[in-house]
């Protein structure tokens, strides 16, 4: 699976959304698509809950910060602004 598919999360509408997105997000590990990698630099701080994770076709890294109020969550590529 390539990464140009994936889109840009800029907040979750609720916890039920989150939880799914992170049901997809196992999903594709284990099917080899992606992996977990180490934090670079933190998103919104290192007291909020994130995670990144690599595309393993082109190797672009994406981070998931989970919601954390009032702050509703965002999932995006790295390194670039939303």
């Amino acid at each position: 699976m390539i990464d140009d598919e994936w889109e840009i999360v800029d907040h979750f509408k609720g916890p039920g959304e989150y939880n799914r997105f992170l049901k997809w997000i196992h999903m594709q590990i284990a099917n080899g698509n992606m992996l977990e990698v180490e934090i670079q630099e933190y998103y919104a701080g290192p007291s909020f809950d994130e995670k990144w994770y690599a595309c393993k076709d082109s190797g672009r890294i994406w981070r998931l910060v989970a919601p954390q109020a009032p702050f509703e969550g965002f999932w995006g590529p790295v390194g670039e602004s939303r």
